[in-house]
């Protein structure tokens, strides 16, 4: 009997559509790809007279955020023996399968962010039409318009596009880049997935193993002389499959940029199971990839929702269940509330000490887009901070995901726009693959207030916090500016308690990536 693969185990389809992405991106391909994505199977969806309403938006311009569903489903499930089938509101299924993977990606090509979410498949939901069930129900009843109508209205996100794929060829999309390289600190075992790792080190994972790896329920390593289960459970086995999609969307984009040849068997390959959306256009493809040439899969934000379990009144577990406020930040990231301000509609000053840094600042950032209104001199500080006024917090950070390194960002309740004030550790202008936003946010915030502050009141002449400030009026309107939303941190009567000690968050630790002066190619 085929063993079940369940959601977090099917995070490496995305993989399997950033093969695709990267793929088309090759101008010596170009020919070839035309061919075979004529071979892709449309996923067709109604107009807007049978809903209402559309249920994509596809009309989206060119650089414009996108989010696209999706869908994995397994061929060798039984929806007929499937208790999710029983139930699941009265409505003949018509052959259709149960979704074993919900994930929405979001891909911003103008921030060059991307962000998945995984959204769990025994997640509770309000299905259109029918009564409440598991969610990845909605695909068996109505098929993948009714699984998008339930995903956008529960979340309250726009979906774009639509993606679903068949995972017996999972194994196949591994082999076609020749394995995924795993590095293993000991050796591993799971006697019910028959993995099997006899020595440490660097393996390279053809399908067979990949998917036995991914599907681990009993990760089971060899430590200090004996056997130990280190994954048993749902969270190391999560951020073990993440993890692994990070490596296979190394793998992906190292092998489809390099080897023509191979580009075009990860498309023949993916044509076997993957279908998109009738819209989905092979142009809009090349545009992605072109935007995304230069993305580093670490910087790939793996986010899950906060959940709790539910159960029937006998016992039984019943399914998941989303916790609303909870999930507001990350769901406001799929809604285009939390996007980053576009270089564009920014306009800035240039303060510094060092004359080369203030011009250099000053074309560099005009440069990338930003509007620059003129550069001041200025005394200097030891540290870069960004000034900005009352509401231009985005604008800031926008800023500041632009500068190396990443800058001090304070908010001045008399200001008018931002100031970026150099100081001496200013390196200069990032002009490509910046930090996610995201990263960029944390970063900020971990640096707290700086030591030393610059004051517009006085030409930007600095001015020191903590013990060496005097009196509450610190710089100009600064010490009225209140802590900054989000949780980031500004000035306020409690600022010398949120002084952190500047130094940046730990780097993200990538399972089976191979430790600094190791090798796993």
């Amino acid at each position: 009997m085929a063993l079940r693969r369940t959601w977090p185990q099917r995070l490496v389809v995305l993989a399997s559509l950033v093969v695709i992405v990267a793929a088309v991106a090759s101008a010596e391909t170009v020919h070839y790809v035309e061919e075979v994505w004529e071979e892709y199977k449309p996923v067709q969806f109604p107009d807007t007279v049978q809903y209402g309403h559309e249920l994509l938006r596809t009309d989206t311009e060119p650089g414009e955020p996108v989010n696209f569903l999706v869908v994995g489903t397994d061929s060798s499930i039984d929806v007929r023996q499937s208790a999710d089938a029983d139930g699941a509101g009265g409505v003949a299924s018509g052959g259709r399968a149960l979704a074993d993977v919900i994930m929405l990606l979001r891909l911003d090509p103008g921030a060059k962010s991307a962000w998945v979410l995984s959204i769990p498949r025994d997640l509770w939901a309000e299905i259109p039409g029918a009564q409440d069930h598991k969610i990845n129900s909605a695909l068996l009843i109505g098929g993948a318009p009714l699984l998008v109508e339930t995903v956008s209205s529960m979340f309250d996100v726009e979906i774009n596009h639509y993606v679903e794929m068949d995972f017996a060829g999972f194994q196949q999309a591994v082999d076609t880049l020749s394995g995924v390289p795993v590095w293993f600190p000991h050796p591993v075992r799971d006697p019910k997935s028959h993995l099997s790792i006899e020595t440490p080190g660097c393996h390279v994972l053809g399908g067979e193993q990949a998917l036995q790896y991914v599907r681990s329920r009993t990760y089971t390593e060899f430590i200090d002389g004996r056997w130990r289960i280190t994954g048993g459970d749902d969270f190391t086995r999560i951020a073990r499959q993440q993890d692994f999609l990070v490596l296979a969307l190394d793998r992906a984009i190292s092998r489809g940029a390099r080897n023509p040849t191979t580009i075009v068997g990860m498309i023949e390959a993916g044509a076997a199971f993957v279908a998109f959306d009738q819209d989905l256009t092979l142009g809009e493809l090349v545009s992605l990839a072109q935007d995304f040439s230069d993305f580093n899969p670490e910087n790939l934000q793996r986010l899950s929702l906060e959940v709790f379990t539910l159960f029937w009144p006998d016992g039984r577990y019943k399914g998941e269940a989303a916790y609303e406020q909870a999930n507001e930040p990350v769901l406001d990231l799929f809604r285009g509330v939390a996007d980053s301000v576009s270089p564009s509609e920014v306009s800035l000053r240039v303060a510094g000490f060092n004359e080369f840094n203030r011009e250099d600042a000053a074309a560099a950032l005009a440069g990338e887009g930003f509007r620059v209104l003129g550069s001041l001199t200025s005394p200097g500080i030891p540290e870069t901070v960004v000034l900005h006024g009352p509401g231009g917090v985005d604008a800031a950070m926008t800023v500041a995901r632009y500068l190396d390194p990443v800058p001090y960002v304070v908010a001045d309740a008399d200001g008018d726009g931002v100031v970026v004030v150099l100081g001496a550790d200013y390196r200069g202008v990032l002009f490509l693959a910046q930090e996610p936003m995201s990263v960029v946010r944390d970063r900020v915030q971990a640096r707290g207030i700086p030591p030393v502050l610059p004051d517009p009141a006085s030409g930007f002449a600095p001015v020191a916090t903590g013990a060496a400030a005097s009196g509450p009026a610190l710089v100009g309107g600064l010490a009225a500016a209140g802590p900054l939303v989000d949780g980031w941190v500004g000035l306020g009567a409690g600022f010398v308690a949120a002084q952190s000690s500047g130094a940046d968050p730990e780097p993200v630790t990538i399972l089976g990536r191979p430790p600094d002066g190791e090798s796993c190619g």
